[in-house]
């Protein structure tokens, strides 16, 4: 690491840090008042309270990271023009390129300590947080949800189960549609239960009617034990109530191809586990946008009101592409990434215009 990237580094930490507890405080203020009703009328007490935005707090910092490196990057930059110490280094024949290098290696490596960061304490805080929230304050215990009207594919059987409880692995009003094995489509057995428990050895069946399309036969057992191993507990994921940032990567990539070997939509969850990887890539975009503003202009009033909007902009696109992603209605590969590569492509394209910061 040479003295310049060294100097940029502390520089740019300790107006990271500043920023970084700023807007903490700011979101953590809003959310308790937004959250302040709920906390009353479930008599939490404060030690609660506390530890619920304790928990949440590695969670909020992951989520505005990328805006606020992008604050405190433009804060630094426009201070080094406001001191003339950019002038000073091109005068001694360090080139804007030299410092731009500096900065975007810096944003390579927080891409990779925002990934981090996310995706260990950012996850588990959140599903702490979430579980005092669901537990204590909306008495929404995981151990008691239940789903309705769900869907999947087993083999060559096609599950409707009309309600469960995933965690207790039970159920109610299941239907199974036992498809022949030619691929024909045709269906050789309807299996239709009152209630079922499922297990990973197979799902036992109470209140059993069997049905042959075939010779029109009808079957009725109190019980039946079903060659069924697919575990309730992961439809907790696809819950639309279930938070997908909830997930680690690797659980939600396991998830992604458990569900679509069993046939069942998965472009939200591709979207989601492709989105992680882009917010992480965000950092770098966000680093190339302050330098593209401040090659142009040369004054704090006016490079971080120009870094705020496009920063909402960019927050704005993600948003959007996302929620087309998660519809379907474009790959969740181009959905995640499409706003990091458009603002990619805008401030390199006017970095390399400007061609040298704006030095007064």
């Amino acid at each position: 690491m040479n003295l310049l990237t060294r100097y940029i580094l502390r520089q740019n930490l300790f107006l990271l840090l500043l920023v970084c507890g700023i807007g903490l405080g700011i979101y953590v203020f809003i959310d308790l008042f937004d959250r302040l009703d709920n906390f009353l009328e479930a008599g939490v007490g404060l030690s609660s309270v506390g530890a619920y935005f304790l928990y949440r707090t590695p969670f909020i910092l992951a989520q505005i990271f990328p805006a606020v490196f992008l604050i405190a990057l433009m804060v630094q930059m426009g201070l080094m023009l406001r001191s003339r110490e950019l002038l000073a280094l091109e005068a001694c024949s360090v080139s804007p390129g030299a410092v731009a290098k500096s900065v975007i290696w810096y944003a390579l490596a927080l891409c990779v300590a925002q990934l981090f960061f996310s995706e260990a304490l950012g996850v588990s805080g959140h599903r702490a947080a979430e579980r005092i929230w669901n537990e204590e304050v909306r008495d929404r215990q995981i151990e008691k949800r239940q789903l309705s009207d769900l869907w999947f594919r087993e083999g060559n059987r096609i599950v409707h189960m009309g309600s469960v409880t995933p965690a207790a692995g039970r159920g109610a009003e299941l239907t199974v549609h036992v498809l022949e094995d030619d691929d024909a489509g045709s269906i050789r057995e309807i299996i239709r239960a009152q209630e079922f428990t499922s297990a990973p050895n197979g799902w036992l069946l109470s209140g059993v009617t069997r049905t042959l399309p075939a010779t029109f036969d009808v079957q009725k057992a109190a019980q039946m034990k079903l060659d069924l191993h697919t575990d309730v507990s992961g439809f907790l994921i696809v819950d639309p109530k279930t938070r997908l940032e909830s997930l680690p990567l690797l659980q939600l990539g396991a998830e992604i191809k458990r569900l679509r070997d069993s046939g069942s939509n998965i472009e939200r969850l591709q979207t989601a586990w492709h989105m992680k990887l882009a917010y992480a890539g965000s950092v770098l975009v966000m680093a190339l946008i302050a330098l593209a503003v401040v090659s142009f202009f040369g004054s704090l009033f006016v490079i971080i009101p120009l870094g705020l909007v496009a920063t909402f902009c960019y927050y704005g696109l993600f948003v959007l592409c996302a929620s087309a992603g998660e519809k379907g209605l474009v790959p969740p590969v181009l959905a995640a990434w499409a706003a990091n590569a458009f603002f990619t492509a805008v401030a390199g394209g006017w970095l390399l215009r400007g061609r040298s910061f704006h030095l007064g």
